[in-house]
């Protein structure tokens, strides 16, 4: 038995190019993407960031840029 684990956008990349291969579902882990922000900003720039990522997010644009650029097996998060 053959198996491979890794970021989902590759192995369904891999999927395609070696036959007989299958990405299966759910996932056993996830990678949580963060920001950080220099100590003296202020509260307010910190909470202006998270807005702005949450209006992206939610208005379909981080979706769209998905799309748009081709990438598949990634989910936007959820709000």
């Amino acid at each position: 038995m053959n198996v491979a684990a890794g970021v989902r956008q590759q192995l369904h990349a891999d999927a395609i190019r070696l036959p007989g291969m299958r990405p299966l579902p759910g996932a056993f882990m996830t990678i949580e993407q963060a920001m950080v922000l220099p100590r003296d900003r202020s509260e307010p720039a910190a909470r202006f960031i998270e807005t702005s990522i949450t209006e992206q997010r939610c208005s379909g644009m981080v979706a769209d840029a998905l799309e748009r650029h081709g990438i598949e097996g990634a989910m936007v998060a959820d709000a």
